[in-house]
């Protein structure tokens, strides 16, 4: 059976100001909120990396109980209860689920983009919703890395790591400025990766767009009413449209990204390049 520490103020006050995203970055740590994610946490993060977790009391049903077990079987040891005012005065969600856990951030500077898996380029994408939502998307296709360029919702906020569904914890994630893009695809390596972007001036439709034998490919999602920077244009290989029968202006930029992947990994799997 875990043991339960004692919840104190500064700690409580510690929590909240890892909602500034200043603060998670001086502290390298970041939140994980809810059942689902924290469970998705456990089952793939090292317990050297998760700091603590925080239970609400009034909250500690069959199901809880289970996953504050694995947590700590896991080696997390130091497990907190609060009371429900509390627990709640700590998220920022309206109905705040009943676990959260504070972890530390992985080491940027070993995380490499491989020139032989695909990739997807967030561009200034400023919702987190939709942040979290394409790296959710990203990885249910197999895409295990992504680039956020430009001034996109930081992959650490909290609402990004709930949109994630865990999704997070299974995928590499680079925050980049565009110049540090372009200088990782003028590498010759990434000579036969084909770098892609929907856009409204492509005279290709998404259908049309192959990826042949011994090419990897890179998907560029951009900023929904600015679409791709001037600073990435000039990686694009080539440029599509997704069609459309209806007479909406615009898709989601999270939903157009799902779409994309669908069609381009049609092509993809046809040289056998994913191994499980």
């Amino acid at each position: 059976m875990f043991v339960k520490t004692d919840f104190t103020n500064s700690i409580a006050k510690f929590i909240k100001s890892l909602h500034n995203a200043k603060k998670r970055e001086e502290n390298k740590l970041f939140l994980v909120e809810g059942n689902k994610c924290c469970s998705e946490l456990v089952d793939n993060v090292p317990a050297s990396r998760i700091d603590f977790i925080v239970i609400n009391k009034s909250k500690l049903d069959g199901e809880l109980l289970k996953l504050v077990e694995k947590f700590y079987k896991s080696g997390v040891t130091k497990i907190y209860e609060a009371q429900d005012n509390i627990f709640k005065n700590l998220t920022d969600t309206v109905t705040p689920q009943s676990i959260l856990a504070v972890v530390k951030m992985p080491d940027a500077s070993i995380i490499k983009i491989s020139s032989e898996l695909p990739i997807v380029i967030l561009d200034s994408i400023s919702d987190p919703g939709n942040v979290g939502t394409i790296i959710r998307t990203a990885d249910w296709f197999g895409v295990k890395q992504i680039i956020l360029a430009g001034d996109c919702a930081g992959q650490y906020s909290p609402k990004v790591v709930r949109s994630t569904m865990g999704s997070i914890f299974r995928v590499n994630i680079l925050d980049l400025d565009y110049n540090s893009v372009k200088k990782i695809f003028s590498q010759k390596k990434f000579a036969n990766t084909n770098v892609l972007a929907a856009t409204l001036d492509a005279k290709k439709t998404l259908e049309k767009i192959k990826i042949n034998n011994g090419e990897n490919f890179c998907l560029i999602v951009g900023n929904e009413s600015r679409g791709i920077s001037a600073e990435l244009k000039n990686i694009i290989t080539e440029k599509f449209i997704i069609s459309g029968e209806g007479e909406a202006e615009s898709l989601n930029v999270a939903v157009a990204c799902g779409i994309s992947l669908h069609s381009l990994f049609g092509s993809y799997k046809k040289h056998n390049y994913i191994k499980k």
